[in-house]
């Protein structure tokens, strides 16, 4: 009985297990060479008009063996040994190692293994798979003489294997650094523009088909919107808790003499701290700590009256007033009193201020049929109200 061996290219051979070959027969392996030695090489004859592209088909190296392996008495059967299937957007994607059989007359075999990779929008990714891995195995198998010199040129040459522009925009979308980063995704709006691929096609995650800006864009509004909806929740948790512990402690007003009244200094600078914070989030931190130090009912000169206060009592208020706009966010509230202002010159630079104060100078926000950030809005702004100005000075000494 012949043992098993290995031959190059990923190529096994074995021999029969139930009798003993006739010397009479040749073996497998004199009529693989038989066949090598009948076939015909195989060119670029099929060609894409649609893409303009040649290419080799696998119906051609099939063609190119048809008739040495009948004459020499080979067969082939085909096994595969495993695969996978995946999404690429709006592609099903199969990835699989198949086994290919040639047996002898003599009931001895090679077996040439391959791998297969193809996608297609419907059910026949499996199929193009196959017929992948069937050419290469019967090229490499037989040696089959190719034109041009390389093998891999073909797939070298074929226009979907080439790399898009956007494509390492999506790579970076990928990365949890970037698709839960607000701020990134700001950056990467900026840069996409800048070259041009902002109108580009993409795939979606979930397989939509859309430009790179509506999808930069669209994951920027979600995260705001989810950043909204956590700080509108831990607001109202936090005036919860307070509500609570007025229910059961009580949270009288302070009625003093403001002239004698002694802030707590803690507590003082909780309110302090409150005046300045720019998000529901932040107060519901503070009020958190200070109702850990058991400090929620200290007294304090209320920042926005200027009289003695409960610093509970303050702290609410205060995550009020900045949810006051309907749940809007930092972004949104000043987006609100910079379109208010839009129309002179003083609020529009008091505008630029607050968003070199609050960090939001390269927040990208809608702009008629674009993007853009908030510093390139504002200063574009200011100019045309500078030169309204200059204009309305002229006329007025002429």
């Amino acid at each position: 009985m012949a043992t098993a061996t290995e031959a190059p290219a990923s190529t096994t051979a074995e021999g029969p297990t139930s009798h003993t070959q006739n010397q009479a027969t040749p073996s497998i392996y004199q009529l693989m060479a038989l066949v090598m030695n009948d076939v015909r090489d195989v060119g670029k004859n099929g060609e894409n008009t649609h893409q303009n592209y040649k290419f080799r088909g696998v119906d051609d190296f099939i063609g190119a063996l048809a008739q040495p392996l009948r004459d020499h008495g080979v067969f082939m059967m085909t096994e595969i040994i495993d695969f996978q299937v995946s999404v690429r957007g709006k592609m099903n994607a199969t990835h699989m190692r198949v086994a290919f059989h040639f047996y002898g007359p003599a009931g001895d075999r090679v077996t040439a293994t391959t791998l297969g990779e193809a996608s297609d929008t419907a059910d026949k990714a499996s199929n193009k798979a196959m017929s992948a891995a069937l050419k290469y195995a019967l090229m490499q198998t037989f040696m089959i003489p190719v034109d041009a010199g390389s093998l891999d040129d073909g797939d070298r040459d074929h226009p979907e294997g080439r790399r898009s522009p956007a494509d390492g925009y999506m790579e970076r979308l990928r990365k949890p650094a970037v698709w839960h980063n607000v701020k990134a995704l700001e950056v990467m709006h900026t840069e996409a523009k800048a070259d041009g691929l902002l109108g580009a096609t993409v795939y979606a995650p979930g397989g939509e088909e859309m430009t790179l800006g509506e999808l930069i864009v669209s994951r920027g509004t979600t995260l705001r919107r989810e950043a909204a909806e956590q700080e509108e929740r831990k607001a109202k948790e936090a005036a919860d808790v307070s509500k609570q512990m007025a229910a059961e402690h009580g949270t009288p007003a302070v009625h003093v003499d403001p002239e004698s009244f002694q802030p707590h200094p803690d507590g003082q600078d909780f309110a302090n701290q409150a005046a300045l914070a720019s998000s529901r989030e932040a107060v519901a931190g503070i009020l958190s700590m200070a109702t850990s130090q058991n400090l929620h009912q200290a007294g304090v000169l209320a920042p926005d009256s200027g009289k003695p206060d409960v610093l509970g009592a303050y702290l609410e208020r205060r995550a009020a007033e900045l949810g006051s706009a309907d749940g809007e966010d930092v972004v949104d509230g000043f987006v609100r009193r910079m379109r208010n202002g839009w129309k002179e010159l003083g609020p529009t630079r008091m505008a630029l201020a607050e968003a070199k104060e609050k960090g939001l100078l390269t927040t990208v926000i809608p702009f008629g049929d674009d993007h853009l950030m908030i510093k390139d809005v504002l200063g574009v702004r200011i100019k045309a109200l500078e030169e309204q100005a200059e204009k309305a000075n002229a006329g007025t000494v002429a």
